[in-house]
């Protein structure tokens, strides 16, 4: 049996052929898959996605593209993450491809969700781009 650990069956082009997906999914012996959030606002879609399919499990976390979002705090992350059906935190991480200037704001951000994820003991999923010295080193402070 195979896992998918890392899909977004929330966004609408996959969303809207989610039968055929899980059709796919039996057919190539996918037993499970990791729904992953990329923003606070689109959690409560991904965790309803968990809730209603036995083997679909999903993370908290918002990814590094989203510069202009609802800042996730470690109480918050941790409180989304107490659902059983959440297994990990994250998508987080650093792209320094995609956007440019003073990144600060997602080293920061990176660091809560680590935080988040020692606290909770749940695996973190990390989006590096272009970052892997900075990822590396934030990891290990």
């Amino acid at each position: 049996m195979l896992v998918d650990s890392h899909c977004h069956l929330n966004f609408p082009e996959l969303l809207q052929n989610l039968a055929a997906i899980k059709q796919a999914m039996l057919d190539n012996d996918v037993g499970y898959a990791l729904c992953i959030s990329v923003t606070l606002p689109d959690f409560p879609q991904v965790l309803a996605l968990a809730e209603h399919n036995n083997n679909f499990y999903a993370s908290v976390g918002v990814h590094p593209d989203y510069e202009n979002i609802e800042e996730p705090t470690v109480e918050g992350l941790l409180t989304l993450a107490n659902h059983p059906k959440v297994i990990a935190i994250g998508e987080t991480g650093l792209d320094y491809f995609r956007l440019t200037g003073d990144l600060e704001w997602q080293r920061m951000r990176f660091r809560t969700h680590i935080r988040a994820a020692i606290a909770c003991g749940k695996p973190l999923v990390i989006h590096t781009r272009n970052a892997a010295e900075d990822t590396l080193r934030i990891m290990r402070e």
